[in-house]
């Protein structure tokens, strides 16, 4: 009996911990597929140019938002260009497509993110859509977990979008959640920044030149 019990209660438990799973899974993919609601002050923010930090859903750490004066179609480019990474990651010192299919791949990266820091290596699967989406999630590497995804929503004018970002990194190691939602409060602005700069590369001259005044 005792026997018997044991057996149901462990059954109980893995039932109970993919039902949690499940529950997360959707929950990440309603909030990457959702829109962004934003205030007067924020949408004033963003057609200046700058970053707009949102709240993230759980379990991201960080979430944020940035316009760029480009048609969706050339900014969907450059999200999916693997070789263009190392123009808007400055920490990244190697990338290799391991694995792809029609709407995914698996990637390993390696990056460098401090001087008195070895190399830190990790591989992770991007999922492309519905739309112009991307998620990504942790496989296997030095972090105990990474995922986020960036979505492309429109504006009224064809000839501009807003990328949105939504991230959640745990590099292990008894680092404390904190510090490390402190770097990628740093590092990702950079990043978005970065980004936007690269797509207007691929911009007429004098477009490009308008943008990055």
């Amino acid at each position: 009996m005792t026997g018997r019990l044991t057996i149901f209660l462990k059954r109980m438990k893995n039932y109970s911990l993919q039902f949690g799973c499940f529950i997360l899974m959707m929950v990440q993919i309603l909030s990457a597929q959702g829109g962004e609601d934003y205030s007067s002050e924020q949408e004033i923010q963003l057609s200046s140019g700058e970053i707009v930090f949102l709240e993230p859903e759980e379990p991201y750490l960080f979430k944020a938002a940035i316009q760029i004066d480009a048609p969706a179609d050339l900014v969907w480019s450059v999200m999916r260009d693997p070789e263009r990474i190392p123009n808007y990651v400055k920490s990244l010192r190697e990338s290799t497509i391991l694995e792809s299919g029609d709407n995914w791949k698996i990637i390993e990266q390696k990056v460098k993110v401090h001087s008195l820091l070895p190399k830190f290596r990790y591989v992770f699967k991007e999922q492309y859509g519905p739309g112009h989406l991307i998620q990504f999630e942790h496989v296997e590497g030095s972090f105990r977990d990474l995922r986020g995804w960036w979505r492309i929503d429109p504006t009224e004018s064809e000839k501009s979008v807003r990328l949105v970002y939504s991230t959640f990194i745990d590099v292990g190691w008894f680092i404390p959640i904190s510090w490390v939602k402190k770097g990628i409060n740093k590092d990702v602005p950079e990043l978005l920044m970065l980004f936007r700069k690269e797509v207007y590369s691929d911009l007429p001259e004098e477009a490009s030149q308008e943008q990055n005044e």
